[in-house]
């Protein structure tokens, strides 16, 4: 064979190949999105407004890379390549650690305290919790906060070297200080972990997922319950259970989408009892209730995804339970439930949700003598009614200058005196507030006040736009 063949024949192989994925979109099946990806839409060539889309062109560009012919397992393959040849990750958001371990990329910061929350926002932090905790009890319950570690803080000599951590304490550390200032209750979860691998080197985290085992949400739910100081309730972690070959790796899944390898996970021998008083479609749900009548009391807890694995021993706990996944926490839920104990439930990467989230909540009433003179900062706030707490707007907003680090913000309407929750959406330089009040208040005459050296001040200047 001619070479001039030879070479037309390796050209018309390359060129065959790349037409299988596009060409392969409408032959093959496609496969599914794997791990918590989210797929580009078919594009539209009309707007939703009506007219032409402008964008078309980029949506069929979006589209085609999320769904070619083949995609997961041309990502697997490449992966597997770039991971065995060059030792690192094909995806940003994944790390490839030592002995097979993987990291989700957002946790290295946290890990070497290179980006970390200022003193505002931790006390912010502190001070927005509370709050929280201080609507649970005129309500009848008990707040109790707790933050999942992240892997990288437990585990971290399974970490590839990515540099020396910033001699500061890190977050959390800085966090529960202000939490006891602040009288919230929080249980902590980090120092039975770490005791568990110090004394029994038992590790409680999946090697190839960023969350806990079974064993170790287990772990969680007995610190939680003796932080309660609830009796008579079954101490999980120490109970009989078998490892099985039944965990799909959530980082896992990012990286190798086709592939088949699957962690062990403990089957506890004892089964669970309690019942769904709603249906489920998985442990993702925005919302799981259940019932359990052996047990007594109820339950109101906001989760991530480390209660995906922790609330089926809670919901063991309680004749009523309700999770919800709900950002921001609704904490009015209390008065749908009736319920005596509230659970915040955080992972400790997205501790910046405090100061960016406000719960919902109808905003306390203070007292005040005297009329603060005006200070240099200004203020501005919006106000909408956003649907989320019936027969209330939602008031958020920000004050630009210098403020205490430790400073509460108050929003006066009229007569009346309110506390607002100091966080949520603002620019650098700015201290976010947000708070919930009646929908007949005098939104005509507010002010914004704070402290600056412990003296009581307003802003010099509140601009107010409604929606």
């Amino acid at each position: 064979m001619k070479l001039e063949t030879k070479a037309n024949l390796a050209m018309g192989a390359f060129l065959l190949a790349c037409l299988i994925p596009s060409v392969g979109m409408f032959l093959l099946p496609e496969d599914p999105p794997a791990a918590n990806q989210t797929l580009a839409q078919p594009p539209s060539l009309t707007a939703r407004e009506g007219g032409l889309n402008w964008n078309a062109l980029d949506e069929v560009t979006d589209y085609v890379a999320d769904h070619f012919a083949l995609r997961q397992r041309l990502i697997t393959a490449n992966s597997a390549l770039e991971a065995a040849v060059l030792h690192t990750s094909a995806q940003d958001s994944v790390v490839l650690g030592k002995e097979g371990w993987l990291f989700y990329a957002e946790t290295v910061d946290d890990y070497l305290h290179t980006d970390p929350l200022t003193d505002r926002e931790l006390s912010g932090a502190a001070r927005t919790l509370a709050l929280a905790s201080e609507y649970a009890q005129g309500q009848g319950a008990r707040l109790v906060f707790t933050v999942a570690p992240n892997k990288a803080s437990l585990y971290s000599w399974y970490l590839p070297y990515v540099g020396r951590p910033m001699p500061v304490a890190n977050d959390i550390d800085r966090l529960v200080p202000l939490l006891e200032a602040q009288g919230v209750a929080y249980a902590d979860l980090f120092a039975p972990f770490r005791e568990q691998y110090q004394e029994e080197e038992r590790v409680l985290y999946h090697a190839t997922d960023s969350h806990w085992t079974n064993r170790g949400a287990a772990l969680a739910h007995d610190t939680l319950i003796e932080a309660l100081g609830l009796e008579g309730r079954t101490a999980w972690f120490t109970q009989p259970g078998r490892d099985v070959p039944t965990h799909r790796g959530d980082l896992y899944e990012m990286l190798y989408p086709t592939g088949g390898s699957l962690s062990p996970d403990t089957e506890f021998d004892q089964p669970f009892t309690f019942a769904y008083t709603r249906p489920v479609r998985g442990p993702e749900d925005l919302r799981i209730q259940t019932e359990n009548p052996e047990k007594t009391g109820s339950l109101l807890m906001f989760r991530d995804s480390f209660g995906n694995t922790l609330y089926p021993f809670l919901a063991e706990d309680y004749g009523q339970a309700l999770f919800s996944r709900s950002m921001p926490w609704q904490l009015t839920l209390l008065e749908e439930t009736g319920a005596d104990t509230v659970i915040v439930e955080l992972v400790e990467r997205n501790l910046d949700y405090l100061v960016r989230w406000a719960p919902i909540f109808p905003a306390p009433q203070r007292g005040l003598t005297g009329e603060p003179p005006a200070g240099e900062a200004a203020a501005r706030a919006a106000a909408q009614e956003d649907g989320k707490l019936a027969g209330f707007l939602r008031l958020e907003g920000a004050v630009s200058g210098p403020v205490d680090v430790d400073s509460p913000i108050y929003v006066q309407l009229g007569e009346t005196l309110y506390e607002a929750s100091p966080a949520g959406e603002c620019e650098e330089g700015e201290h976010p507030f947000t708070l919930y009040v009646s929908a007949g208040s005098a939104l005509d005459d507010i002010r914004v006040l704070y402290l600056l050296d412990g003296q009581v001040l307003q802003a010099g200047r509140t601009e107010l736009s409604q929606a």
